[in-house]
């Protein structure tokens, strides 16, 4: 799941183009139809200002037409589940802005602010530049993090722990 919700969130794409959330579905699902899977939901859907929890008229599933904008936020969450025997789902909310180094293009913000579970990320099939990423992911958690929990001594080393750098 996890290397689905990246590729989503890591997408670059020209900003005068017409591009939504049914462009980017197959990202999520990619690692999974490898092995032969998929999941029955979308991957993600508007977070908005009316506090509906799938606000549109955005997301990303196949369905969704809407063209993505500046500003525009979305939750990345594709899943898997098991019948019968496990799921398991990563939400991330991630907002539209312009690249920092190309006008014409746009790029995702992950604006969620939680370390990925460690004790789930097999780091032998993760590739290096993904697991630099994601260990620069979890320095800003911790820096958002810890002023926050200065005051509560353990949560803050259990946060400190969750969002150590990964090796191979």
């Amino acid at each position: 799941m996890l290397l689905g919700v990246l590729d989503v969130e890591r997408v670059v794409w020209p900003s005068s183009g017409t591009y939504h959330g049914g462009d980017f579905d197959i990202l999520a699902r990619k690692h999974l139809f490898e092995a032969g899977l998929t999941f029955n939901h979308g991957t993600g859907h508007g977070v908005g200002s009316l506090l509906c929890v799938h606000e549109g008229p955005i997301g990303i599933s196949r369905g969704y037409k809407t063209k993505f904008v500046e500003g525009m936020c979305v939750s990345d969450e594709p899943g898997y589940y098991h019948a019968g025997e496990f799921g398991i789902r990563i939400e991330n909310v991630i907002m539209v802005q312009k690249h920092e180094k190309f006008e014409d293009r746009y790029v995702f913000e992950n604006l969620t602010v939680a370390p990925y579970e460690r004790d789930l990320i097999d780091t032998s099939i993760i590739e290096q530049g993904t697991l630099d990423y994601i260990n620069r992911y979890h320095e800003r958690c911790l820096e958002k993090l810890t002023p926050l929990l200065t005051a509560e001594p353990k949560a803050l080393a259990y946060v400190s722990k969750k969002c150590a750098p990964l090796a191979k």
